[in-house]
């Protein structure tokens, strides 16, 4: 069965469901970031400019974008289980407007996250594998496990970020 149009908003629900989440503890940290507000494509062109230009979190430190993972982990980066992570689409990644500073997994059974700095991007591999949802094989990218960080690990980055902004304004 291929794709649907509700499988599609349905994805982009709960994918915007796991961004307020992860949202909200960045304004825990008292890290400014933007949630834009959810919207549907209304058709493929439509969908594959979304692709380009979707931002699931906007911080001062740039696009964070947010990843619902299947599988349950900790978010201690030396707890996790498995030899790697998948990153995003080839076609993803390769077609944003604006690359994203770090990718956040949210593990759904147990709502814990891990980061990746995508500086780590030298260390990505390209693995083609089945994707369930659309029925279909994706080229993706894959890292290690090893490259995963903490939230800890990522809330330093963008308070840093967040004062140095906070100071070039204060200053100009």
């Amino acid at each position: 069965m291929p794709w649907s149009d509700e499988d599609y908003r349905r994805a982009f629900r709960d994918g915007h469901a796991r961004n307020l989440h992860v949202a909200g503890l960045l304004l825990s940290w008292g890290v400014w970031v933007k949630c834009p507000v959810l919207r549907f494509a209304s058709d493929h062109r439509e969908i594959a400019e979304f692709t380009r230009s979707e931002q699931d979190l906007v911080t001062k430190a740039g696009v964070i974008e947010v990843k619902g993972q299947g599988r349950s982990f900790t978010g201690d980066p030396a707890d996790f289980a498995y030899d790697s992570q998948i990153v995003d689409t080839v076609e993803s990644w390769e077609g944003k407007r604006v690359r994203p500073v770090a990718y956040v997994f949210l593990s759904e059974p147990t709502k814990q996250c891990l980061v990746l700095p995508t500086k780590s991007r030298p260390h990505w591999r390209i693995e083609t594998k089945f994707d369930r949802l659309k029925r279909r094989s994706i080229d993706f990218y894959v890292v290690p496990g090893t490259e995963l960080r903490s939230m800890d690990d990522l809330r330093k980055f963008l308070v840093e970020q967040d004062t140095s902004a906070d100071e070039l304004r204060v200053k100009g």
